[in-house]
């Protein structure tokens, strides 16, 4: 096989995928808001250096982020209690509730590209990222 060729053309459909069209925000956030509430909504609170590592930002550019969530009132800044030296980052009730929608807008989303697939086609999408994912649990890069 080639897998030169096929790499290219992977790139180059990925990127026509994620690139193609702007989405529409989902609200007024950024993409970056988004993956933070998002993220705060899974793990429940985060450190802003722990951000910094997942999204591979600069922490300046995450304390960017945080200072606009804060100021929409979707976050909480609070100090840990067992070290106070760092500040935990929670989210608010509007902020879970932000979190909840921007998740159901892209589980329709998926739903409704999944359903374009077809049930077969679907199901060997589900199958080859579960192969992807665990590839790359065994030999992360």
């Amino acid at each position: 096989m080639e897998y030169e060729k096929m790499a290219e053309e992977i790139f180059e459909l990925i990127s026509k995928l994620r690139f193609g069209q702007q989405t529409q925000p989902l609200n007024d956030a950024t993409h970056g808001e988004h993956f933070i509430l998002v993220y705060l909504c899974r793990k429940q609170c985060a450190l802003p250096g722990d951000l910094a590592q997942i999204m591979n930002a600069s922490t300046a550019y995450i304390a960017k982020l945080l200072r606009g969530l804060e100021e929409k009132q979707l976050i909480l800044r609070r100090q840990d209690e067992q070290d106070r030296r760092r500040t935990l980052i929670t989210l608010t009730d509007a902020g879970v509730a932000a979190a909840q929608q921007d998740m159901e807008f892209v589980r329709m989303h998926i739903i409704q590209t999944l359903e374009k697939l077809g049930e077969e086609d679907a199901e060997h999408l589900v199958r080859i990222l579960k192969k992807l994912l665990a590839s790359k649990e065994e030999h992360p890069i």
